[in-house]
C-alpha cells in the first residue's frame, strides 16, 4: 500500500510551489491543472515529451516525468503504470484533481439529472481508492482546492468540489488520508511565508500522526515533510 498525502488550500497559496525541492528524478507528476509549474527550472528538470525517439507531442511513460490530463482513466493508469514500471520513482502528485473534476463537469454541463455527480463521485472514489493498490515504497501527493463553508454559524474548509456535493457528503475524500496538510498564508510588511498546517484546530481539514511533525504549521517544502514521514515510519 501506497502512502498518501493530502494537500489543500486555495488556489495560489503555496500547494504546487511547496514541490519546488523534490527530487524531480524520483518525481512523477500527473497535472489535470495543465499549467505551468511555479519554481525556476521547471521545464528542463519535468518533461512530457521525448523528442528524440517521438513524434512531435507524444508522450513517453518511460523518459517523461510530467503528465498533463484530465481524464481519470489516464490518472489512474500513470499511476499504476509508475508503480509497476518505474521503480526510479518514489513520488507521484496529482496536483490538482480538483480540476480533473472540473474538467468532467463541464464536459457534462448540459446533460440534464443527478446521474453526471453520480458519475464524478465514483471517479474520484476509484481514483483515490487506486492508491493503496500501488506499491510501498511510493507515495501519492494529491492536491485540492478548498471552499469555505458555515456550520452552525462557523466558516470551516471542506474539500472543494465543482458543481455538486456528492463528494463532499458521501465519499468524503478526507477521510481516506492519514496525512492532511493545509496551506496557511502570513504576510508580515512586504514579506509573506508560506506554510502548512498539520493538525486540526476545529476549522480546517489538516490532521496528522501524532509527533509525525514537530509543529503545527511547518515550511512550505514538501521534500521536508516527506522526510518527516520517512523518519516517523521508521522510528527515527
Amino acid at each position: 500500500m501506497a502512502n498518501k498525502i493530502l494537500v489543500t488550500g486555495y488556489s495560489g497559496t503555496g500547494k504546487t510551489y511547496s514541490l519546488r525541492n523534490v527530487d524531480p528524478k524520483t518525481t512523477f507528476i500527473i497535472c489535470p491543472d495543465e499549467k505551468a509549474l511555479p519554481f525556476r527550472g521547471w521545464k528542463k528538470n519535468y518533461t512530457s515529451k521525448s523528442p528524440d525517439t517521438l513524434k512531435k507531442g507524444a508522450f513517453d511513460p518511460f523518459a517523461n516525468n510530467f503528465l498533463k490530463t484530465t481524464d481519470w482513466e489516464k490518472i489512474k493508469s500513470a499511476m499504476a503504470f509508475v508503480s509497476s514500471k518505474r521503480p526510479d520513482i518514489k513520488t507521484v502528485v496529482i496536483d490538482t484533481i480538483t480540476y480533473a473534476m472540473i474538467a468532467e463537469f463541464m464536459a457534462k454541463a448540459k446533460t440534464v439529472g443527478f446521474a453526471k455527480f453520480t458519475e464524478m463521485g465514483d471517479n474520484v472514489y476509484k481514483t483515490l481508492k487506486s492508491i493503496d493498490g500501488l506499491r510501498e515504497d511510493l507515495t501519492v501527493i494529491v492536491m485540492a482546492h478548498t471552499e469555505t463553508k458555515s456550520f452552525n454559524g462557523v466558516d470551516k474548509t471542506v474539500f472543494g468540489v465543482p458543481g455538486g456535493k456528492l463528494v463532499q457528503d458521501v465519499v468524503k475524500p478526507e477521510g481516506m488520508f492519514a496525512v492532511i496538510l493545509e496551506t496557511v498564508v502570513e504576510k508580515k510588511g512586504n514579506d509573506v511565508k508560506y506554510g502548512f498546517m498539520t493538525e486540526n484546530n476545529t476549522v480546517n481539514m489538516a490532521k496528522s500522526p501524532h509527533e509525525m511533525f514537530n509543529s503545527s504549521i511547518i515550511d512550505n517544502d514538501m521534500q521536508l515533510v516527506l522526510d518527516a514521514m520517512k523518519a516517523y515510519e521508521e522510528g527515527e
